[in-house]
């Protein structure tokens, strides 16, 4: 096993973190022009390695890329609004760990959740796996019925 440490603080962002700060404004220029289909998130793939990618959320269901691109169109299906805050940042070795308060809005629903992203990169830069660690009180069913959709067998 390799332990890899972080020793020193700089204001200077590192490629893989320039990487996610595109990746999520990627995300954002896609809710904006308004989903309709898993094929809408389509231009995420600049970022990610198709053939391997995979993400594991909150409710330790694993994704795919096509899986993911069902998980987001469901997330958002229904008029979701999205926003975060990041605290924090940190890229070390082949990963950036993103500490950030995400608030989530449905209808009369509003959903407030601490999460940890981490992202992991190949030797090309390219996202080859997402994990999603959260503390929230209520996830939100519509969030939780997104995921279960996405994995569903067929």
């Amino acid at each position: 096993m390799n332990i890899v440490t972080a020793t020193a603080t700089t204001s200077e962002l590192g490629p893989l973190t320039r990487r996610v700060y595109d990746f999520v404004e990627t995300q954002k220029n896609v809710m904006a022009a308004g989903i309709s289909s898993p094929q809408d998130w389509e231009p995420l793939a600049a970022f990610i390695d198709p053939d391997t990618f995979k993400r594991v959320g909150a409710y330790l269901e694993e994704l795919n890329w096509s899986d993911y691109k069902k998980f987001l169109a469901g997330w958002m299906a229904g008029g979701t609004r999205f926003e975060f805050t990041e605290f924090q940042i940190s890229e070390i070795g082949n990963a950036v760990f993103q500490e950030i308060e995400e608030r989530h809005w449905r209808g009369d629903e509003f959903i407030r959740k601490n999460v940890i992203a981490v992202y992991r990169f190949n030797d090309q830069n390219k996202l080859v796996h997402l994990d999603i660690y959260e503390q929230a009180r209520d996830s939100g069913r519509w969030i939780i019925e997104a995921a279960d959709a996405a994995t569903a067998a067929g």
